[in-house]
C-alpha cells in the first residue's frame, strides 16, 4: 500500500482580479480564495538570457488533498510566505480523486 504524502506547508490560493486604483480605473491584482496544506517538490530549473539580462525559471510540483468544492485552476497561483507559484496545469494524480497535483512556475505571477 502506498503511503500518503506529507502535507507540511501552508499555502494560500489566489485568483486574479481587478482592483480599483483610486482614480476611477482598475489595476490587476490578486484575491485570496482558500488555504491548503501542501507538499512542495522542486522539479527543474532553467537559465536563459532575455536581452542583456539573465533569467531563471524554476518549476515545482505541488500536491494537495483533492478539495470537494474549490479546485485550483491554471489561471491562479499559490503563495507560500513571500514565494509565488503560478499554476500551469492541474490533474488528479492517481485517478481516485484523493489528491491533486499542480505543476507550477515559481515567481511567474502575472494576473
Amino acid at each position: 500500500m502506498r503511503t500518503p504524502p506529507l502535507l507540511r506547508r501552508h499555502a494560500r490560493l489566489e485568483t486574479p482580479t481587478e482592483i480599483p486604483d483610486g482614480s476611477g480605473g482598475m489595476i490587476p491584482g490578486w484575491l485570496p480564495v482558500a488555504d491548503y496544506w501542501i507538499a512542495l517538490m522542486p522539479v527543474s530549473g532553467q537559465e536563459a538570457w532575455e536581452g542583456a539580462r539573465e533569467t531563471a525559471t524554476i518549476t515545482h510540483r505541488i500536491l494537495l488533498r483533492c478539495p470537494r468544492t474549490l479546485r485550483p485552476r491554471p489561471d491562479q497561483r499559490f503563495v507560500i510566505q513571500t514565494r509565488t507559484f503560478a499554476i500551469r496545469a492541474v490533474f488528479d494524480r492517481d485517478g481516485r480523486g484523493r489528491f491533486l497535483t499542480c505543476l507550477t512556475e515559481e515567481g511567474r505571477n502575472e494576473p
